[in-house]
């Protein structure tokens, strides 16, 4: 059998390219992950399409462990430990061979060491890591020891917690509203509109009381769209219900709620967070939908190849700070999570600090700031840092005295992540300057600042060539050979656009630009040496998207900030956009 390395394999049978491994293993390097793990995570393969590689690269059998039938006896041979550390699992003992089933037969250390410690000749399948983790799970069981020595504590009848109540709203009949709540109706009608978002791909519900009716609007795409109207006289049935289910009170109707929920659709978890509002005509409601699957990976925020690989570099370095900036919706922390998802692992203390945390990652320390006690960022920043983390995710810097303590951990080992409302990557520099933190924090703590915008995807089922604007010329507007839209479908709902891609502009720090930071030199010079050093404005790096038919002339101008000098002052390393061929992918 040919020993030859996963990525290896990968690369023979054409599953990945070079690049994509080259920065694959970069980030094997900091967080010691497996690489076929990580190239999964990074969106470049699927779990089943690497093992059916390795399968048949090395002529071995794929075996699916979640279903196998297992031989009883055979667990005393690997450690539940083992098989979780290494992804082994023994399927079967014939005569003096053990059927040893693995994510990567590539772990010869592995196979020897097993074949020594029980003196059989291993022979090995191949199976994807969650076919392995559900085997392993079954066979070994749940950890839920917990229970049995929590039934031995012995009980304690002089302990009672007395639940204090809320006496300032007797007007309201509480068990009507329950009842009401609770009706067949009311839960059907709820179900549909919670069901009927998640199939439509929204992010966001709003339950909006209006003077005669409640109106039901999803954000998809960036934009609300009114989907139903609800007869105002059940509208407090239909706001009570949507309370009870996150564990909201639904008699106090004068003060803001925040409360979290979760449902199952499609065989996948979807979290949601809620949040009431009291208005003139009754509670507003809207409800962030939060997908179990909604960390996306690295390859899939739609950079090219080369600031990808650029960005992998500077976030797989031990120290420093790397900052994402935009506005409110910009996707900022989507990005900091699929980083997240990268650096994460068993060798690094990973902590974050969010108003609020939108998604719950395991493995991952999470803290919710909450203003009311005193937990703001900064102080639970400086709580932080005592807690020996290797990584912190900051969700947004909001003052000096936060940026400076962000910074200060950056330069004392820590890889700190964080945010910042400014328009491009160099106004990021300006913006941390005006906010009296000194130059010498900037240059010495943050390595690299990334400006992003989420722009509309031309819809795929009904993507068109259309002629180019004649006046683009007179707008000032980069030349272009072509320009796209889409027509209008149901796939699309008729919008044009199905989904949304980020642009983006990566600025790393070079000495020349952190020369210029110490002597506090204008954004002319800053950005005069950002594209000198390679940084693509955000600008174009959208209009190269126009051109490749990936979105539209009227969605870039709508969301992203363009400088004229931008294109005419550039060296033209990178090629100018008008050089960009249509693509159709």
């Amino acid at each position: 059998m040919s020993r030859l390395k996963l990525g290896e394999t990968l690369l023979k049978g054409k599953f990945i390219d070079r690049e994509q491994l080259h920065n694959a293993l970069i980030l094997q390097k900091e967080t010691k992950k497996r690489l076929g793990k990580l190239l999964v995570e990074l969106g470049h393969i699927q779990e089943d399409q690497v093992a059916h590689a390795l399968a048949a690269q090395f002529a071995l059998p794929v075996v699916d462990c979640g279903t196998h039938e297992f031989e009883t006896g055979l667990l005393s041979l690997v450690p539940r430990e083992t098989a979780e550390a290494k992804r082994i699992l023994p399927l079967k003992v014939a005569g003096n061979k053990l059927l040893l089933a693995m994510a990567d037969p590539c772990d010869w250390q592995s196979v020897d060491d097993l074949s020594f410690r029980t003196g059989l000749n291993v022979t090995v399948a191949v199976a994807s890591e969650s076919s392995l983790t559900k085997g392993i799970e079954r066979c070994y069981g749940a950890n839920d020891n917990v229970w049995d020595l929590l039934n031995q504590f012995p009980a304690d009848d002089k302990t009672e917690f007395i639940q204090e109540t809320d006496d300032d709203q007797t007007d309201l009949n509480i068990n009507s509203l329950y009842k009401s709540s609770e009706s067949k109706p009311i839960v059907r009608l709820v179900n549909m509109i919670f069901a009927d978002a998640v199939r439509s791909g929204a992010s966001d519900i709003h339950i909006e009381p209006q003077e005669r009716n409640v109106q039901v609007r999803f954000r998809m795409d960036g934009d609300l769209h009114s989907i139903l109207k609800i007869p105002k006289a059940i509208q407090d049935s239909v706001i009570s219900r949507i309370k009870i289910l996150s564990t909201l009170d639904i008699t106090n109707r004068r003060l803001p709620q925040d409360g979290r929920s979760s449902l199952k659709f499609d065989k996948k978890t979807v979290d949601l967070r809620i949040s009431t509002l009291p208005s003139v005509y009754g509670e507003k409601i809207v409800v962030r939908i939060l997908r179990s699957d909604g960390v996306t990976p690295l390859s899939h925020l739609g950079m090219g190849q080369q600031m990808l690989h650029r960005l992998v570099q500077v976030v797989s370095q031990p120290q420093g700070m790397f900052l994402v900036t935009g506005p409110t919706g910009s996707g900022k922390t989507t990005t900091l999570y699929a980083i997240m998802q990268q650096l994460q692992s068993e060798a690094d203390n990973l902590i974050t600090v969010e108003d609020p945390v939108e998604y719950r990652m395991p493995g991952i320390t999470q803290v919710s700031v909450r203003d009311a006690v005193g937990l703001t960022f900064a102080t639970a920043l400086r709580s932080i840092l005592r807690q020996d983390p290797d990584i912190i995710m900051l969700g947004e810097i909001r003052d000096q005295e936060t940026a400076e303590i962000a910074a200060r951990g950056a330069l004392t080992g820590h890889f700190v992540l964080s945010t910042l409302h400014t328009n491009d990557t160099v106004a990021t520099i300006t913006r941390l300057l005006d906010m009296k933190m000194a130059p010498f924090l900037i240059t010495s703590a943050i390595s690299a600042v990334l400006a992003q915008r989420l722009v509309k995807r031309i819809c795929p089922s009904c993507i068109e060539q259309c002629p180019v604007p004649d006046d683009l010329r007179l707008r000032n507007l980069p030349p272009l050979s072509a320009c796209y839209r889409g027509k209008g479908c149901h796939e699309c709902r008729h919008t044009g656009y199905k989904g949304r891609v980020g642009v983006h502009e990566l600025l790393v720090l070079d000495s020349k630009l952190k020369g210029l930071i110490s002597r506090q030199a204008d954004e002319e010079e800053l950005w005069q040496a950002a594209r000198e050093g390679g940084t693509v404005p955000l600008f174009e790096n959208a209009w190269g998207k126009v051109a490749q038919g990936v979105t539209t002339i009227e969605e870039v101008l709508s969301k992203v900030p363009w400088k004229k000098d931008h294109f005419n002052s550039r060296s033209g390393k990178s090629g100018a956009v008008t050089t960009l061929s249509p693509s159709r992918k």
